[in-house]
C-alpha cells in the first residue's frame, strides 16, 4: 500500500513539474509566407499583391528584430501593405484588424 501512494505521488509530482514548465510559452510568430497565405486566403491578394507584401516584409525583417523599435516598424508596414490594396481589401482588411486589436492580448499570466 505505501510504495502504491509513494508512486501516485511521483507521478503527481512529475505531471506538476512538467505542466508549470509548459506556462507562459508564446507560440511562434508567423512567418511571412504563412501571412501571405492567410492574406491572400482573406482578402483576395492577387499574385502581384502577394509579391509586393513579401516584398514589404523582407525590406523590414531586420528592423523587426529590433523589439525597442518593432511598434514603429509594425505600424510602417502596415501602412504599406494598406496601400497595395483595393477599396474592398481595405475595408475587409481593417475589420480583421480591429478584431484582432481587440482581443486581449497573449503572453504569461501573472
Amino acid at each position: 500500500m505505501k510504495k502504491i501512494l509513494i508512486v501516485i505521488a511521483m507521478v503527481a509530482v512529475s505531471s506538476l513539474t512538467y505542466a508549470q514548465g509548459q506556462r507562459g510559452q508564446r507560440p511562434a510568430p508567423p512567418t511571412t509566407t504563412e501571412i501571405i497565405k492567410t492574406a491572400t486566403k482573406e482578402l483576395g491578394l492577387s499574385e502581384e499583391q502577394a509579391t509586393e507584401w513579401k516584398t514589404i516584409h523582407e525590406k523590414y525583417a531586420d528592423d523587426m528584430k529590433d523589439r525597442s523599435t518593432a511598434k514603429e516598424v509594425r505600424d510602417k508596414i502596415d501602412t504599406e501593405l494598406q496601400a497595395t490594396l483595393t477599396e474592398n481589401q481595405l475595408e475587409t482588411y481593417l475589420e480583421k484588424k480591429k478584431k484582432r486589436e481587440s482581443r486581449p492580448a497573449r503572453g504569461p499570466r501573472n
